[in-house]
């Protein structure tokens, strides 16, 4: 045979094989993301972790991915220092652009909701240095979280509720709940348990 031909069937042959290796790989992508996502909605922990880790998993998806993952894991599982720690590392890698915005703006509300106030203004700052074109909503809603949260401001509550007409379900449940706090902030605690009450019922609608 040619050494052409042999050389052009190789080459057809190597090609069709690193196609059916990335088939497989799209598709045991799917099936593992489908199966973590599972495995953390049933709260099995451990198995998701075990999954998680394994080396198929680990040449699947990039380390920044899993590593992403876990920190929604432990966020999830309710481990604040675990859930510290993978912030800690993520944020302390070369990042894109655009991870690099995602992360900070994660990271803003997980240090909100875990009361680190000086952590959160220090992500808030860089938020605040993104492009405005792209990120202008993200930044309005991290800066009024950060004013509601840290700062105890309450000079959102008329906006809110005359908003809240125009919201059903668990949106309307999340305004509520920071209406709730608001009212705290104001020392009206009438005001905030009506909301309160109000915004769990909602927000347990689809749950």
């Amino acid at each position: 045979m040619d050494p052409i031909q042999i050389l052009t069937i190789v080459t057809i042959v190597m090609f069709v094989v690193l196609a059916i290796i990335s088939i497989v790989i799209v598709i045991n992508k799917r099936r593992t993301f489908a199966k973590l996502t599972m495995l953390l909605e049933e709260k099995h922990y451990d198995e998701f972790f075990r999954l998680i880790d394994t080396p198929l998993t680990r040449l699947t998806f990039p380390d920044y991915n899993r590593t992403y993952f876990k920190l929604n894991a432990y966020m999830v599982k309710g481990d604040d220092k675990q859930a510290l720690a993978t912030l800690d590392d993520l944020l302390a890698r070369k990042t894109s652009a655009e991870q690099r915005a995602d992360l900070v703006i994660k990271a803003f509300n997980v240090y909100i909701s875990l009361n680190k106030g000086k952590k959160a203004k220090k992500m808030l700052d860089e938020i605040e240095q993104l492009d405005p074109s792209k990120y202008k909503s993200s930044q309005d809603d991290c800066r009024m979280m950060y004013d509601i949260a840290v700062l105890k401001k309450y000079n959102y509550i008329d906006k809110m509720e005359q908003a809240l007409d125009r919201m059903t379900g668990p949106a309307r449940g999340q305004i509520e709940y920071l209406l709730a706090l608001q009212y705290q902030n104001k020392g009206d605690m009438a005001k905030r348990d009506e909301y309160l009450k109000s915004s769990v019922a909602r927000i347990s609608e689809n749950s």
